[in-house]
C-alpha cells in the first residue's frame, strides 16, 4: 500500500475524536510524548519517542508524528479495535483452518504481527489479525473521488468463533469517493463471495426483524423506537420525542390519553367499550405494522443503534451506531447483547416447537 496514501487519509479523513483517540494510545504505548502547554513534568525519553508536545494543533502532531513506520502500525492496529459507524452479521456452520492457513503460506493474505512494528496493508490484498477467539480480515480499497484524491478505506471482517458469526464493520464514505448508492452493498457482497470461494465459509442471514420482535416484547432494559413504518401500502417516517419513551410516537401519545382520561372511560360500560375498542386497535396498528427501520437505545448504557431490515433490497440488517463513536466498547457492547438477546430467542423458538410437536 503507498503510505503517503494512508498518512493523507488519516490527516485529512479521519475526524478529530478518532486522532485524539489514536494519540492517546500512542503515549499510552510509549511512542510519543505529548506533555501538556507550560507543563514542568520533566521529560525521559529513553526509547526514541516522538515529542509533540510543542506542537501547537491536533493535525500539526499528527503531521509530526506520521513518518513514523512504528505509528502506522500501531494505526493499522487500532483499525481491528476502533469502533464503526455499520455494522451487520451473518452466521456460519463450520469455520475451515486449514483453509486459512493455506491463504497464509501461499502469500494470499499479509499477516500483521505487532512485534514487527510496520505497516503490512496492501490494496485489493487481505490483512489477517488474530484477536482472542476472533480471526480479523481487513480489506483496504483505494478509492478516488473526482478531483484526484485518493484514499484508504477499511472493511473489516471478524470471524467470531465463539458466537459462530461474521461480523463486517465498515464506516461511512462520502459518494465522491465511493460512486455508487449500493457500494456498501456491493462490498459485502464480494467479500462473501471471497469467504466462500478462499476459506470455503458458508454463511446464512439472521433474521433480525424477528429478533428485534423478541425483544420489544420480552426485554425490558431497552427501549425500542420506530423510524420508519410501512402500513397499509403507505410509509411513515417517524420522530420520537427526546426522551424516546415510546415505541411508536404517536401510539405512545393514545396511551398517555387513555391513562389521562381514565375517569372519562370509567363512566359506563359504553365508553369502558370504547377505551377497549381504541386499545385494540392501537395493539392491531404496532403488530401489525412492518417496521423496516428501529432505533434501539440500551437502557444502562445509553448506547443507541439502528437497524435497517432488508439492506437495499438484501435479506440481512444493516446496524448503525448514533453518537461520538468513542472506545471500542460500544461495539463489544452492542454485539454482546445482540447475540445473547439471539440466544434466548432460539431457545425460546426451539421450546415452542417442542411444545408444539408434544400437541
Amino acid at each position: 500500500m503507498d503510505v503517503e496514501i494512508f498518512k493523507s487519509t488519516i490527516l485529512d479523513i479521519y475526524p478529530s475524536y478518532t486522532k485524539k483517540a489514536i494519540l492517546k494510545q500512542a503515549v499510552n504505548d510509549g511512542l510519543v510524548i505529548n506533555h501538556k502547554k507550560n507543563s514542568e513534568q520533566m521529560t525521559l525519553n529513553f526509547t526514541d519517542c516522538i515529542d509533540v508536545s510543542d506542537d501547537e494543533t491536533l493535525d500539526a502532531k499528527f503531521e509530526h508524528i506520521l513518518d513514523s513506520e512504528r505509528i502506522l502500525a500501531m494505526i493499522e492496529e487500532y483499525e481491528y479495535r476502533k469502533p464503526y459507524r455499520h455494522f451487520c452479521y451473518f452466521r456460519y456452520s463450520t469455520l475451515k483452518a486449514e483453509k486459512i492457513e493455506e491463504l497464509v503460506k501461499d502469500g494470499r493474505v499479509n499477516v500483521f504481527d505487532k512485534k514487527e512494528q510496520r505497516p503490512v496493508d496492501e490494496k485489493e490484498k487481505p490483512t489477517i489479525y488474530l484477536l482472542g477467539e476472533s480471526i480479523y480480515l481487513k480489506f483496504s480499497f483505494m478509492l478516488q473521488n473526482d478531483v484526484g484524491n485518493i484514499i484508504k478505506y477499511v472493511i473489516l471482517v471478524v470471524i467470531d468463533k465463539e458466537n459462530k458469526v461474521v461480523e463486517f464493520r465498515f464506516d461511512r464514505v462520502g459518494i465522491a469517493y465511493k460512486n455508487s448508492y449500493t457500494y456498501y452493498k456491493d462490498k459485502i457482497d464480494a467479500i462473501l463471495k471471497y469467504l466462500r470461494d478462499n476459506i470455503e465459509l458458508e454463511t446464512t442471514v439472521i433474521d433480525f426483524k424477528a429478533l428485534v420482535d423478541y425483544m420489544k416484547s420480552e426485554k425490558d432494559d431497552i427501549t425500542i423506537v420506530a423510524q420508519r413504518m410501512n402500513r397499509n401500502g403507505t410509509t411513515a417516517y417517524l420522530e420520537a420525542y427526546e426522551d424516546e419513551a415510546s415505541i411508536i410516537p404517536i401510539l405512545g401519545e393514545l396511551d398517555t390519553f387513555i391513562e389521562k382520561e381514565k375517569d372519562l372511560f370509567e363512566v359506563d360500560a359504553n365508553t369502558r367499550r370504547i377505551r377497549e375498542k381504541l386499545q385494540d386497535f392501537r395493539r392491531e396498528i404496532e403488530v401489525k405494522s412492518d417496521m423496516p427501520l428501529v432505533k434501539i437505545r440500551m437502557d444502562e448504557s445509553g448506547i443507541k443503534f439502528g437497524i435497517t431490515h432488508n439492506y437495499k433490497g438484501t435479506e440481512y440488517s444493516l446496524f448503525m451506531l448514533y453518537g461520538e463513536l468513542v472506545g471500542e466498547e460500544m461495539m463489544s457492547s452492542v454485539k454482546e447483547y445482540i447475540m445473547r438477546c439471539d440466544k434466548d430467542f432460539r431457545a425460546a423458538t426451539s421450546a415452542d416447537t417442542v411444545s408444539e410437536e408434544e400437541v
